[in-house]
């Protein structure tokens, strides 16, 4: 062998071993910061690089960006870690870990590691989870403290459910009271029962009362809504509790559901056939039209009937409205004249086409003849366009065929306008077709009056030729 090859060799040789130790040092180096680091650190310094390249991405041109998802938006492995901490089992600093957490931008990610966070803090030190929770805003509080109580419930449901009496009243609390309750019901119906009945707050203690109702029923509809009938002697606290009841009824079997309804007393007979009809509604509206044409079939001839009859049709027709308002119209416009049955049944209809498809609602309120049913869709138009469009209020105010309805909305929309645009509203005020004398009390009344025109004697030395 030439020496020249040797030389060749011996350096090749030399640099692989070179690059070899170079290798060992920094992987040496990267195991000793791992081991000397916290995940929280470690966490805390990725997060650094993970916002400048955020920044580089919101700087780029719109179109890349919009291919970027919200989960995206956190490195995976970031994710992986807080999630690894939190199922480890081991002792953790749960707040530290949520402060690391909320510091993730929001999306998928952010919220599944505030769930696994909530729900293990929550079977650890339930208390502790719920003040920190109790700091938190918006959907991260509902979630985190619903998923916190519900395991508290599974080992202590008393005080849980105590907890949640002492949190300030909101349909917030009313949902987290009504869902314990349900959830302790399932497991110990008697206690869950007694605790509810106990509270001396109406509105809690009905909530309550609710959700071991429904759970109840969901194995023993006839004996919850014995129950409900034969222990609940406030109305109002009864009929909420009815609804639950016929409600899970309803999902099991809804013809028995529909027969146990019709053999309540009057009140309790409506309330729970109109919670049938809305869970009937929810998933075959013509159905639920059908059964409630049944029903009204057999109404009494003559005299007055009860306003829940009405009310079961304005909750057929919202709900059906809400997914075809044409169809929902065609059959409100058939319903019974009497007890205002077709005219709230039609209003409800058209505030559900509103929101939809306010030009063809307003197109198919047109088409309507003159009469009470067309003045109360229009009425219910004028309520809801009065604050957006005060001018497309008045006009359809004005619209209306009964003097006393058609005065009382003109007077409202004008009150709600002259706030916000005082000038168009005395504009309109003089233009309105309204007989004089009640033009001029509502211009008295609201301050739209015209100033009176200064006389040309009133000014200057009369007398002075």
């Amino acid at each position: 062998m030439s020496q020249k090859v040797l030389l060749i060799l011996i350096a090749i040789g030399s640099f692989a071993i070179g690059v070899a130790a170079d290798r060992f040092l920094l992987i040496s180096s990267d195991e000793a910061t791992t081991k000397t680091t916290d995940p929280l650190s470690r966490t805390a310094r990725k997060s650094q690089p993970s916002r400048e390249r955020n920044e580089k991405t919101n700087s780029a041109p719109s179109e890349n960006r919009s291919h970027n998802s919200e989960e995206d938006s956190t490195p995976s492995d970031e994710f992986q870690q807080l999630i690894e901490q939190i199922e480890r089992g081991q002792p953790t600093n749960f707040a530290a870990l949520g402060r690391s957490i909320l510091s993730m931008p929001p999306g998928p990610q952010r919220r599944r590691a505030l769930h696994r966070l909530a729900s293990r803090w929550g079977r650890s030190d339930p208390q502790a989870a719920l003040r920190w929770s109790e700091d938190l805003t918006g959907r991260d509080q509902f979630a985190t403290m619903e998923d916190i109580l519900r395991h508290w419930s599974d080992d202590d449901p008393a005080a849980a459910a105590d907890y949640v009496t002492q949190l300030p009243g909101s349909e917030h609390t009313m949902h987290l009271l009504r869902d314990l309750s349900h959830r302790w019901a399932e497991s110990d119906r008697t206690a869950a029962l007694e605790w509810s009945m106990a509270l001396e707050n109406p509105a809690l203690r009905m909530r309550a009362i609710r959700g071991v109702a429904s759970s109840w029923a969901e194995n023993d509809p006839a004996g919850a809504a014995s129950f409900t009938t034969d222990s609940l002697q406030t109305v109002n606290e009864r009929h909420h509790v009815l609804e639950a009841v016929a409600r899970r009824w309803g999902e099991q079997d809804l013809q028995g559901a529909l027969e146990w309804a019709r053999g309540l007393e009057a009140g309790d007979q409506q309330r729970a056939t109109q919670s049938v009809l809305r869970l009937v509604a929810e998933h075959n509206p013509s159905e639920a039209a059908n059964i409630y044409q049944d029903i009204a079939a057999e109404l009494p001839q003559n005299g007055p009937i009860s306003r829940e009859y009405r009310h079961m049709a304005q909750e057929v027709a919202r709900v059906w409205s809400s997914s075809d308002p044409v169809e929902a119209a065609q059959w409100a416009l058939g319903l019974p004249e009497r007890g205002s049955i077709r005219r709230e049944a039609v209003g409800d209809v058209t505030e559900q086409w509103m929101r939809i498809d306010s030009m063809a609602a307003g197109e198919w309120i047109s088409s309507l003849p003159a009469g009470r049913t067309r003045d109360g869709a229009s009425e219910r138009v004028v309520h809801m366009t009065t604050n957006s469009d005060p001018g497309t209020a008045f006009e359809w105010a004005q619209s209306l065929s009964e003097d006393h309805r058609r005065f009382g909305l003109i007077h409202h929309t004008l009150t709600e306008w002259s706030a916000v645009d005082r000038p168009a509203a005395q504009q309109a005020l003089m233009t309105a077709d309204i007989p004089a004398e009640v033009r001029q009390r509502f211009g008295e009344e609201l301050g739209l009056a015209p100033t009176p025109t200064p006389s040309p004697q009133s000014g200057g030395e009369s007398g002075t030729k």
